[in-house]
């Protein structure tokens, strides 16, 4: 029986261990599993670990290997019902159980959540790839260019603003220089691993070392900006933790999400050439912060 993990309970919640949900967890979204990992999540003995790999494959014995331990992809039927999001966030936070199984401290929901957002098989073979080191192809449905033909991809990190689940990935498709960018996995579409092809071993130049605006971290000086009327300067002083006798606050950022940060915190980031033609233009927008430091980051970003 394959457990529905929708924050409900479920009868099928008792009949699946947390360490079995956890080899599911790290085949289907690593790759791979070993003694080790279970080891450091459950603080047991090797051979305790080893009793929960041949338990796992006498219930789904053509999922992994036998030596190895790593996915059989052609076969792999998961034992558990992922939610794409919430995997995505042990990914980042570490496998929590109770998270799978529904059980909290106190009452929660998350308010918002749209229904089949994410392809589960495709965020899958992202975070396999991360893991693995190895490239990836997909189309890619960008809101900033009419192209959506395949890319091979060599994902690197997974990323969450608060809303939006994103990789980073080296993009061997990409013509220009720059090469790193930031991927939506709502966007992504037909994955497939490369991992059949030599080629597709990720290269020393495509490494997150070697993403330098991913290791840029930028100092960022906000300021209210001057088009808000006290009673909207109040509200921003309360939702960012600012003192009431204070009009600025410090940040340092990933140049990789600079971006991000401006048009999720509303920040005016407008050199003084497209203020004027905003202005010539008429046109308003909305800002909470003024990046009072534009020039120090601009040239920080272009060093």
């Amino acid at each position: 029986m394959k457990m529905s993990v929708d924050g409900k309970s479920t009868e099928a919640t008792n009949e699946i261990s947390a360490r079995l949900a956890y080899v599911d967890f790290k085949l289907f979204f690593t790759g791979k599993v070993s003694r080790a990992d279970l080891k450091g999540a459950f603080g047991i003995a090797e051979a305790a670990a080893s009793r929960v790999l041949t338990e796992y494959s006498k219930l789904r014995p053509n999922n992994k290997t036998q030596k190895t331990n790593t996915i059989i992809r052609g076969t792999f039927d998961s034992l558990i019902d992922f939610d794409a999001e919430l995997a995505l966030g042990m990914l980042a936070n570490g496998f929590n159980s109770n998270k799978l199984f529904g059980v909290t401290e106190l009452s929660y929901e998350k308010i918002g959540k749209i229904p089949n957002r994410l392809n589960l098989d495709d965020v899958a073979m992202i975070t396999r790839a991360i893991s693995g080191k190895y490239s990836t192809s997909c189309n890619y449905l960008s809101e900033n260019s009419g192209n959506h033909e395949r890319r091979t991809l060599v994902p690197l990190a997974i990323m969450y603003d608060g809303t939006s689940w994103m990789f980073r990935a080296f993009d061997r498709s990409e013509k220009s220089e720059k090469k790193f960018k930031n991927f939506h996995f709502a966007r992504i579409r037909n994955v497939v691993e490369e991992i059949d092809s030599k080629a597709a071993k990720q290269k020393e130049n495509e490494a997150l070392v070697q993403d330098e605006h991913w290791n840029l971290r930028l100092p960022l000086i906000l300021k209210l900006h001057a088009s808000l009327s006290e009673k909207e300067r109040q509200k921003v002083r309360t939702d960012f933790g600012i003192p009431d006798d204070k009009d600025e606050i410090y940040v340092t950022e990933r140049a990789a999400f600079r971006w991000i940060v401006e048009k999720k915190w509303h920040i005016d980031a407008r050199t003084d050439v497209q203020k004027a033609d905003d202005s010539e233009k008429r046109i308003n927008r909305f800002y909470k912060f003024e990046l009072t430091n534009l020039n120090m980051v601009m040239q920080m970003e272009n060093t």
